[in-house]
C-alpha cells in the first residue's frame, strides 16, 4: 500500500507553527503533534502504518511525498519500552496511477525515547552497583575475621558517639560471680557510631594474667555474658579492663586504647 500526504495546514489552527521530523535519509517530514493528532475527526485518527528513523526499504508500504519514497513498517500498537511516539501524518492511500484508494488515516512516527533509552539503563545500573557493593560490605562485614559472635546489637538511651573524630569509651563498673564458677553476667559495650572495633581483656593486676579476652566487638553492640580462663576462691580482686581498638574501615589498623582499673568480687 501507497500512501501520499494530506495538507498539514487544514489541521492547525497557526499554520506557520511547523514539526518537523528527519529521517536517516535526510528527508524532512513535517507532522502533527499529539494534540493536534487528537482534535482530527475520530475517523481519520486510524494508524495505518508506523514511520521510523530508518527507512524500512519496504517496496510494498510506502509513503510519497513527490519523487521521494520512505519505506513504512507495519503498525503494532504496543511501543517498545524506549520507544515514544513523536507525532503523526495525516495521509490517504493511493493506487499505483496515484488515484485515492480509501478513506484519510495516519502515519505514526516512532523515536527512541531518550530518558528510557538511556537515563533509566543508567539509572538501574548504578542501582543495582549500589546493591552489589552494599551486599558485599555487608558481607564483608560478615567476614571480618575476629568478630565476637556473641555480641548482639545494645542501645543505651542517649549514649551515642556523635564525633566521628573521637572514640567515646563506656563506663565499667565492677564485676561479680560465684565461687567455684566463670561465669559473670556484664555488659561490655561499644557506643554506637564509635569509629573502631573494641577489643576487650580483663587482666588480673597482681600477676598480670589475662582472664578473659574478647574478640572484636562492632559499634553499636555489646557482649551481655562471658567466662573467665579459670575459677577464684571468694574474695576481692583487683582487675585491669583494657578496650583495645581498631579502624572499622581496617581492623588491622590499631587506634586509641583506653584502661579502666575496678574489681572482680567473688562469692
Amino acid at each position: 500500500m501507497q500512501y501520499i500526504i494530506r495538507k498539514l495546514e487544514n489541521h492547525r489552527k497557526n499554520s506557520e507553527t511547523q514539526s518537523i521530523f528527519t529521517d536517516k535519509k535526510g528527508h524532512q517530514w513535517e507532522y502533527l503533534t499529539q494534540k493536534e493528532y487528537m482534535e482530527l475527526p475520530e475517523l481519520e485518527r486510524r494508524i495505518c502504518a508506523d514511520m521510523r528513523k530508518k527507512d524500512s526499504g519496504s517496496a510494498n508500504l510506502l509513503l510519497r511525498d513527490g519523487e521521494i519514497r520512505s519505506g513504512l513498517y507495519q503498525y503494532r500498537s504496543k511501543k517498545k519500552f524506549s520507544e515514544k511516539t513523536i507525532g503523526y501524518i495525516p495521509v490517504l492511500p493511493v493506487d499505483n496511477t496515484g488515484e485515492t484508494a480509501g478513506d484519510p488515516s495516519c502515519i505514526r512516527i516512532i523515536g527512541k525515547s531518550f530518558v528510557k533509552a538511556y537515563i533509566v539503563p543508567v539509572l538501574l545500573l548504578l542501582l543495582l552497583a549500589g546493591l552489589i557493593l552494599g551486599s558485599f560490605w555487608y558481607l564483608r562485614e560478615d567476614d571480618i575475621p575476629g568478630l565476637d559472635e556473641s555480641a548482639i546489637a545494645y542501645h543505651v538511651e542517649g549514649v551515642k558517639n556523635t564525633d566521628p573524630s573521637q572514640i567515646m569509651m563506656p563506663g565499667i563498673s565492677g564485676f561479680t560471680m560465684e565461687a567455684g564458677d566463670t561465669h559473670i553476667e556484664h555488659v561490655l559495650y561499644n557506643p554506637e557510631g564509635n569509629p573502631c572495633y573494641f577489643k576487650y581483656r580483663i587482666i588480673l593486676q597482681d600477676t598480670e594474667e589475662v582472664l578473659y579476652e574478647s574478640g572484636l566487638v562492632k559499634p553499636g553492640t555489646a557482649i551481655m555474658e562471658f567466662d573467665l580462663n579459670r575459677t577464684f576462691e571468694p574474695g576481692t580482686y583487683n582487675v585491669t579492663v583494657l578496650a583495645e581498638t581498631s579502624s572499622v574501615e581496617d581492623p588491622e589498623t590499631e587506634m586509641n586504647r583506653g584502661a579502666v582499673n575496678t574489681v572482680l568480687t567473688v562469692n
